[in-house]
Parts: C-alpha cells; sequence; structure tokens
C-alpha cells in the first residue's frame, strides 16, 4: 500500500480527505465546510457523448471533464479557500484581505462568514455584476477601486492583515492539490491534465499532488500538464509557442504575470507537458460543443477544452482530464452600491478602516 493510501481518511470526503498530506496540518475543530458535512471538493467527472467524441476528438481515447463548477461557491476556489481560512481560524486571525477577479472572492467571503472573521474585498469596476451580487449575499467590506490589488496590498503590509490573493499567498496552493488526487482516486492514472492558468497556485497544487503520487508509489509516471492561456494571459504560453496575442474576456482580470512562473514551467517540463495560446475563435468552437453535451460552464473551463482540441490535432492521448474551473455566472438580484466603498488612493484605504472600526466600536 502506498504512502498515499495510508495518509488519507476514507471516512471523509472532499478536501479535508487529504487533510494529513498538507503542508500545515488542519485541527478537525478548525477545518471550515459550507455544509453539515464537508464536501468541498469531490466533484463529479463526466465525459463526451461517444458520437460527438469520435467526430470532434478522434485523437482522444478517454477524455474526462472534472466539474469544479460544482463547488459549493461555484469554482475550483473553494479548495484553497476553505484551506486558507481555515488555518488563519486555527491561527486565531481576526481580519483578512483579498483582491480579486471574482471567484476567489466569493469563495474567501462565504468561508470567512462561517468563521466570523472580517473580510476586506478589492475587487476592480471591470468586474462581473454577477460576481459581486454573489459576494455581498456573503457580507465582507467590498472596495472597488482601479487599483485593487495595489490597494490591497497596502492595507495587508499598514495594517498586518494577511492578503489571501492566490499570487502571493502560499498556503493557497495546498487545497488545489486535492483535484489531483480525487482524480487518481477516482479514475487512476491519466496521461494528460489541461487547466486555465493565471497565477497558478491551482496548475502548481496539482502538479505537486502528482509529484507527490510519483514519490510515494501511487503512480508510475506523471501526466503531462498542459497550462491553458488566452487573451492579454501569455505569459506561460510564450514560453512554448509564439503569441499573436489578442483581445478576450477570459481570464480578463487574473494575474497577467505571475510571481509562480518559474515553478509552473518546472513542473510543465518535468511532466513533458506544454502551455498553450487559444483565441477567442477557439474558445467559441470549444464553448459550442460542450453546449452539446448539456455542459454551461465557465469561459476558463471552455478554454482549457479549447486547449485540448487545440493540442489533439498533433497529439494522441489515452486518458485525459479537462479541468473545469467555474460556473457559467448569470446575473440575479442587482448590486447594493450602498455597502459598497470606493478608494484610489492610500488615504481613502484609511478612512474606510478607520469608519469601519469607528462603526464597530459603538455598537
Amino acid at each position: 500500500m502506498s504512502n498515499f493510501q495510508n495518509k488519507i481518511n476514507k471516512k471523509e470526503k472532499g478536501i479535508w480527505r487529504y487533510a494529513k498530506l498538507y503542508d500545515e496540518f488542519i485541527k478537525s475543530e478548525n477545518r471550515l465546510s459550507l455544509n453539515d458535512s464537508p464536501n468541498e471538493g469531490d466533484t463529479s467527472t463526466c465525459r463526451l457523448q461517444n458520437n460527438v467524441a469520435k467526430v470532434d476528438l478522434p485523437n482522444i481515447n478517454h477524455l474526462y471533464f472534472k466539474r469544479e463548477d460544482e463547488n459549493i461557491t461555484g469554482s475550483l476556489k473553494d479548495r484553497s479557500l476553505a484551506y486558507q481560512v481555515s488555518l488563519a481560524k486555527q491561527n486565531n486571525k481576526n481580519k483578512l484581505v483579498i483582491s480579486t477577479s471574482g471567484n476567489a472572492g466569493i469563495a474567501a467571503a462565504a468561508y470567512c462568514q462561517k468563521a466570523k472573521i472580517k473580510l476586506y474585498i478589492f475587487i476592480s469596476p471591470e468586474t462581473e455584476k454577477a460576481k459581486t451580487v454573489k459576494m455581498q449575499k456573503y457580507n465582507p467590506i467590498i472596495i472597488k477601486s482601479k487599483r485593487a490589488i495595489r490597494l490591497a496590498n497596502y492595507l495587508t503590509a499598514k495594517y498586518k492583515i494577511e492578503n489571501l490573493r492566490p499570487s502571493i499567498n502560499n498556503s493557497s496552493i495546498e487545497g488545489f492539490k486535492s483535484i489531483a488526487f480525487e482524480i487518481f482516486e477516482n479514475l487512476g492514472e491519466m496521461d494528460a491534465i489541461f487547466t486555465f492558468v493565471t497565477s497558478g497556485s491551482s496548475f502548481i497544487g496539482i502538479g505537486r499532488a502528482y509529484k507527490y503520487l510519483l514519490e510515494s508509489g501511487g503512480i508510475k509516471k506523471l501526466p503531462k500538464l498542459f497550462a491553458v492561456q488566452s487573451g492579454k494571459i501569455f505569459s506561460i504560453a510564450s514560453e512554448f509557442e509564439k503569441i499573436q496575442k489578442q483581445e478576450s474576456n477570459t481570464g480578463k482580470l487574473g494575474a497577467k504575470n505571475t510571481k509562480r512562473k518559474n515553478e509552473i514551467i518546472e513542473l510543465i517540463k518535468l511532466s513533458e507537458g506544454k502551455g498553450i495560446y487559444v483565441t477567442d475563435r477557439e474558445i467559441q468552437e470549444a464553448t459550442k460543443l460542450l453546449e452539446k453535451n448539456n455542459i454551461n460552464t465557465s469561459s476558463e473551463g471552455c478554454a482549457s477544452f479549447a486547449g485540448i482540441i487545440k493540442a489533439s490535432r498533433k497529439n494522441k492521448f489515452n486518458r485525459a482530464v479537462c479541468i473545469l474551473s467555474g460556473k457559467a455566472r448569470v446575473e440575479v438580484g442587482k448590486i447594493d452600491e450602498s455597502k459598497i466603498y470606493k478608494a484610489e488612493n492610500f488615504g481613502e484605504v484609511d478612512e474606510i478602516v478607520s469608519s469601519i472600526q469607528y462603526s464597530v466600536s459603538n455598537i
């Protein structure tokens, strides 16, 4: 029996099934879940209809979709934020901050509300309305700014509040490892994994987990890891192919240049994978094919599938997995603008923090 089988908790499902495999162990009393029983993660896999697959993907024998859109708040970010906020709870943190393009903010807000931790969320004016509405459901402190990332970093530095942003917080990687562990437990060894990459935290989590499975004797060979990018996000893909960048809404607000680039490229090369760039036209074609199979997912998930289609034109895969990272958000309800702060400089951030502290102290 491999070390992996010895360390998993077979009585659990979701990310806490693998609690002993994360870098920092979270005690059971600090493990957060949005449901009565832990099921962050434990998402299903599905396949294309055979007739469609044979026509459109003749070079792939078995293609599986990992349905991360099934997570409780609608994206794979539940995995990382459930772990991160649980760790913050264990470390007795009472405030946290994050700058986000949407999904991470939704997940962070949900788990902070569960943990009774105050959360500051910095968003861009371009953040999807549907995502902002979803964030407000969990009552975080939302600050809208064209300088969201910089002002969040300022709040972190001045007030010593931990920043959950995946591109700079290493604990964000841990929960993502569960994606690879679940794929291995449910499907066995795979030839290739395709996922959309911005900051790369989920990619690294998947890659590190597969390295562990290899070193512990769980698998005989790493699956080829493919990092898919589009639009103005191409820092990884450009290392493997010539890019003619195009405008695209896919991953538009994600990290264009990630500090995790070196490790991402190292994992790609170690696994004999590749960075792939897809155009809006290729994403649209992939979206139509998914819709034929009644799969509605985010543009990033569609981009991952477009990456598989592109790669399969020159390569054959026996068993491949496409990560569908989140759901297609449908705008339901309206943003309560009266509860959203605005700031464009450090002084305005200080005023917001001061007003919130004053209002709390006078309750």
